[in-house]
């Protein structure tokens, strides 16, 4: 199992935790704020990292400034 937090500028947090296709959790924060949230148990179709990642970026620019 992969499991990484990391605390960015802003009090932004970003989550990654990965234990194999079945599950795993991409998910950025704002203290206890969930701004955007992808996993296995979210409903996202896993099809390939590139895409994940992609949507991942889109969302986040798009929450952010939301929230500014």
């Amino acid at each position: 199992m992969y499991r990484e937090q990391v605390v960015l500028a802003h009090g932004l947090i970003l989550e990654v935790m990965f234990a194999g296709e079945a599950r795993w959790n991409l998910s950025l924060r704002k203290g206890k704020k969930v701004l955007v949230a992808y996993g296995s148990a979210s409903g996202y179709e896993l099809r390939s990292v590139e895409k994940l990642r992609y949507d991942f970026e889109t969302d986040v620019e798009n929450a952010l400034r939301k929230n500014r």
